[in-house]
């Protein structure tokens, strides 16, 4: 009878072991309202499409949409107003590859992202097969621009992949206060 009363115990530890590896929830900083991404951790299946070229893990990122302009303003560590003057290299955020570029600063509206010109990445949308920019690279313009980035350990990204970046052309006013 003992090797059933330790089986009674066994068997429901092992469900909920198996339960809690198998759940996939990496939480990464913000969450919904903040201006910060929550990421799920997720493991390409082998023999599928990765959206990381060299495999292992990818966080699936769930971006905060702001209504405003002001909202985004409001939750940007770093506004700026700048021209990007091209491509300066990549880096890699949330498993995901993501361009960086060199933007020549015109005017700093919030925070301190250094003197002179900055190196920014754009922030690309996580889990997607094939480019990573599938909606294009909204930091490859030579167009006048809104900025409004966030710093990753020792680098400065686009806050989201859709709405990091504002066109501003010469004349215009800004969209905050």
């Amino acid at each position: 009878m003992q090797s059933i009363g330790s089986w009674r115990f066994l068997v429901p530890s092992m469900v909920l072991t198996l339960l809690l590896t198998s759940c996939g929830g990496d939480e990464v900083t913000g969450g919904p309202g903040t201006g910060e991404p929550t990421a799920s951790s997720a493991s390409p299946t082998p023999g599928s499409a990765s959206p990381v070229t060299d495999g292992g893990p990818v966080a699936c990122v769930d971006w905060v949409w702001f209504k405003t302009p002001q909202d985004q303003y409001d939750k940007a560590p770093v506004v700026l107003i700048g021209k990007p003057e091209g491509q300066v290299g990549e880096t890699k955020i949330y498993g995901s590859k993501a361009t960086t570029h060199l933007v020549e600063v015109e005017r700093v509206l919030k925070g301190d992202p250094g003197e002179g010109n900055i190196r920014i990445s754009s922030m690309p949308p996580t889990c997607t097969a094939g480019d990573p920019y599938p909606d294009g690279d909204p930091l490859d313009t030579a167009e006048r621009v809104i900025i409004f980035a966030t710093k990753q350990g020792a680098e400065w990204f686009a806050m989201t992949p859709a709405q990091g970046v504002l066109p501003l052309p010469q004349g215009s006013n800004l969209p905050f206060q």
